[in-house]
């Protein structure tokens, strides 16, 4: 087995319902300097994952997993390795009929004080999901995570420990070991279905949670103005590829 430091949920410029100004060759070039292995970037309705971007981050000793967080029934859910039916999903049915064979369907933040997080629809739909994410957005006397480590023990899923970083810096407090019998895609599915992962976390720093409310309250402010619109439209290709050295 190779151990692999992971950070499966993370977000950049090209998520086009969030303001995020971070690349994605940034993002990579900053979690290869961190020592990360594995890395997923998860735009919101958008599969950002092209073969050259795959190629950037392979060249700084990155693994670049396909992945995407959908709204599905004005709920997140982030589908690593998504087939094209997954990746399109808008309902729960949808998803449930979709591939996802070779996909892992992750629960992030489910427990967090926003409409747009799972709560309930988690217990409802467990038989979706293969994982739930430990957010590394939380402090000691305030963390929403435990009822997702209590609704993972319940249920016999693993925990993935997430970042889902909007903004640099990248917080390094929250990641997942992988433990892979292949360093690949395939591998990292293989290993999470089979539960060979350890999250490791610490608290973030009161400084990164004080930015990280900012967000949360533009975010809501935005979206009851209308000025950000959730709609259950899904681009699965990028634009644009990744610059050169």
């Amino acid at each position: 087995m190779t151990r692999l430091k992971a950070d499966l949920h993370t977000h950049c410029s090209d998520d086009r319902f969030d303001h995020v100004a971070l690349p994605a060759e940034k993002l990579i070039d900053v979690v290869a300097g961190k020592g990360y292995n594995v890395l997923g970037i998860a735009c919101h309705m958008r599969r950002v994952y092209t073969d050259a971007l795959a190629e950037y981050a392979r060249r700084r000793g990155v693994l670049l997993v396909p992945a995407i967080e959908l709204m599905v029934e004005n709920k997140h859910v982030v589908v690593i390795n998504p087939s094209e039916s997954g990746a399109r999903a808008t309902t729960f049915a949808e998803l449930r009929a979709a591939d996802r064979s070779e996909s892992i369907v992750l629960a992030p933040h489910p427990f967090y004080p926003a409409r747009s997080c799972l709560h309930r629809r988690l217990i409802e739909n467990m038989d979706l999901f293969n994982a739930i994410e430990y957010c590394a957005m939380y402090r000691r006397f305030a963390n929403p995570n435990r009822w997702a480590v209590k609704t993972a023990h319940r249920f016999g899923l693993p925990m993935i420990g997430s970042s889902d970083v909007h903004s640099l810096p990248h917080c390094s407090r929250t990641f997942t070991w992988l433990d892979v019998d292949e360093v690949s895609v395939a591998g990292v599915i293989r290993a999470i279905r089979a539960g060979r992962v350890e999250v490791v976390t610490r608290p973030r720093a009161i400084l990164d949670i004080t930015t990280m409310f900012s967000f949360f309250v533009s975010y809501h402010v935005r979206t009851l103005g209308g000025l950000r619109s959730e709609v259950s439209v899904c681009e699965v290709e990028r634009d644009d590829g990744p610059g050169q050295n």
